[in-house]
């Protein structure tokens, strides 16, 4: 009896010192929110060691970055509801094609329109580098393309994944294919 009386103690004492659901969850969110920052940061540090970007260069290119989203939010916008208009318009019994169509030649000028303004962005953001910067990022750039080739590489074990990345490192974005 009194190892009975003592396991329903011990439970209740543990059920008690759980946060509750709905926190639990939110410090889960923050503290995933906390490590992305970290990341970020660790990420931007290492840009800027490899392309030699000054602070006030990291700052420049921060702030017109925020400009490009502000004025890229209209279009995304649009696209999105694009999108929602398209996936109805299939939904119907007997979807209208002139509509469907025209939802599919809006969307296509909307997203030519996004990537015309992002190559405007990227432009401009180039345009901030020094010209040893740019070929900088230009080696960076094709290294990029060989990432996905190096993460096949590790997972079938002819390439060792990164010191401090672990066993899983090979894993962590993808599976081998």
């Amino acid at each position: 009896m009194n190892y009975r009386m003592f396991a329903l103690l011990l439970l209740g004492g543990a059920l008690l010192a759980q946060p509750p659901a709905g926190r639990a969850i939110g410090m889960r969110a923050q503290r995933g929110q906390a490590m992305q920052r970290a990341a970020a940061a660790r990420n931007m540090a290492a840009l800027k060691d490899v392309l030699g970007l000054s602070d006030a260069q990291v700052q420049q290119l921060r702030d017109l970055r925020r400009q490009q989203a502000e004025a890229a939010r209209p279009t995304m916008e649009q696209l999105r509801a694009n999108r929602k208009a398209l996936a109805e318009a299939m939904q119907a019994d007997s979807p209208d094609a002139a509509r469907v169509g025209q939802l599919m030649v809006d969307g296509k000028k909307l997203r030519e329109s996004a990537r015309a303004a992002g190559d405007e962005f990227r432009a401009k953001a180039q345009a901030l580098l020094t010209p040893e910067q740019k070929t900088k990022l230009a080696e960076l750039q094709q290294a990029g393309r060989k990432a996905g080739a190096a993460r096949q590489a590790m997972g079938l074990g002819l390439l060792a994944p990164p010191r401090g990345a672990g066993a899983q490192a090979p894993m962590l974005r993808g599976r081998v294919q």
